[in-house]
């Protein structure tokens, strides 16, 4: 087992080193989209000089210049952080591009549920027609101009529910070009991303207006319709089946994107945001630093770990004793501690 040890932890300390690194690696890469591969090769270099610069400081520490020391010491301490930052623009670029899904899938479902109503409002509307067909003429003309204004409202009502979504799409567009772009901030992208995120449910929007609008003209014509054939003596049925299975296939639309929400990573975080009473993007805000403090470190840490393992305690050496031993050998040795 004392074989085997040193050898799964140098493994595992290179698995996880080398998984922070890609994490990072990506991250930093998608921070400088325009020059993807030469900042891949460059941050690649740096992480592969932070593992020799970790086990360097630990094996030659007494005896290496103090300046070096230094240097070597704050640079690892920088390249971590660096490493974190681009683990922590990575996680958080992946929980973007969920959310945004999760954002239209909502979208969606807002809009069906809308359309819904207004269909059973038709359907409570047209009843109230069919109940009431008897009423003299000029009753019926009331009625019919009544349900006609009910429909209009209704309709206007659902309309401005899709022109609220555009004015909020707009709004959440102005407020990403109005931030200024920093070290870390890939504002441009992120506008464009926004820009064809939002293009298709613009569109949808739009054409969901225009269906409202060519409704009521429509209603209208047929309110028109109502009023020339409304005699007594007429016999008119209101065919409410249509619009009955209009709402059975809305609400199996509704399930299968609620479905859809339910197998995303967000899905869970929801529960775990309603339990403490945060936001959503707050408690991954904090899963993922949480992530980002133990990632790297811990890398670094079993790195050490195994020189521990491997080459013993670093034995201190006197200043007064290494010049002579340079005097004797073009490089100076120290004896590990036998475990």
């Amino acid at each position: 087992m004392n074989k085997v040890f040193p050898v799964l932890l140098f493994v595992v300390s290179v698995l996880i080193a080398g998984t922070a690194a890609f994490f990072s690696v990506r991250g930093i890469g998608l921070l400088f989209a325009g020059s993807f591969l030469p900042v891949v090769i460059m941050a690649s270099s740096l992480e592969i000089g932070k593992l020799f610069a970790v086990s360097f400081l630990y094996r030659k520490w007494d005896i290496m210049p103090f300046m070096l020391r230094f240097y070597l010491s704050i640079a690892t301490f920088l390249l971590i952080i660096i490493t974190s930052l681009g683990i922590f623009g990575f996680l958080s670029d992946a929980y973007q591009d969920t959310k945004n899904k999760v954002d239209h899938l909502e979208s969606k479902i807002t809009s069906i549920n809308a359309q819904t109503i207004s269909l059973k409002q038709q359907i409570d509307d047209g009843q109230n027609v069919n109940k009431n067909r008897q009423t003299n003429t000029n009753t019926n003309i009331d009625r019919y101009k009544n349900i006609y204004d009910a429909f209009v409202n209704q309709q206007n009502t659902t309309k401005m529910s899709y022109v609220d979504q555009l004015t909020s799409m707009d709004e959440a567009l102005e407020l990403l070009k109005s931030k200024g772009g920093g070290l870390f901030n890939n504002n441009k992208k992120k506008i464009q991303e926004m820009t064809d995120q939002q293009l298709p449910i613009r569109l949808e929007l739009k054409n969901k207006i225009d269906d409202i609008e060519l409704k009521i003209q429509s209603e209208y014509q047929s309110f028109l319709q109502k009023v020339d054939q409304s005699q007594p003596s007429q016999e008119v049925t209101f065919d409410a089946q249509p619009l009955i299975d209009q709402i059975e296939k809305n609400s199996e639309q509704i399930l299968i994107h609620k479905e859809s929400i339910h197998n995303t990573d967000i899905g869970s975080f929801k529960f775990i945001a309603d339990a403490f009473n945060i936001q959503v993007d707050t408690a991954v805000k904090w899963f993922i630093i949480m992530i980002v403090v133990v990632f790297d470190p811990l890398a670094m840490c079993l790195i050490i770990g195994y020189n521990v393992y491997v080459y013993g305690s670093v034995t201190h050496v006197s200043p007064h004793v290494i010049p002579s031993v340079a005097k004797s050998s073009s490089g100076v040795r120290i004896r590990p501690v036998k475990r």
